[in-house]
């Protein structure tokens, strides 16, 4: 798995959270994939816990969040 790969799995969770149950093993090793190459991992935590939510409009709130915060480490990280 490459980041772009990573991201894209990211962001078709976020589009397909509302009508899929996005808790499947690809996402977690994404977020996995990813939170090995930043030392921040809040925004990580936060998409694992968004992807629980009961509530499907929060939870895509949540991942979207989520998922701008982890952009914005992964394009700190390489400046």
């Amino acid at each position: 798995m490459d980041e772009l790969t990573a991201l894209a799995i990211l962001a078709n969770t976020l589009e397909t959270c509302l009508n899929m149950d996005p808790r499947a093993s690809e996402v977690f090793a994404a977020l996995s994939f990813l939170a090995a190459r930043v030392p921040v991992k809040w925004p990580f935590v936060e998409f694992r816990q968004g992807l629980d939510s009961g509530d499907e409009i929060v939870r895509r709130q949540i991942l979207n969040s989520a998922l701008a915060a982890i952009k914005l480490l992964l394009r700190a990280r390489q400046r």
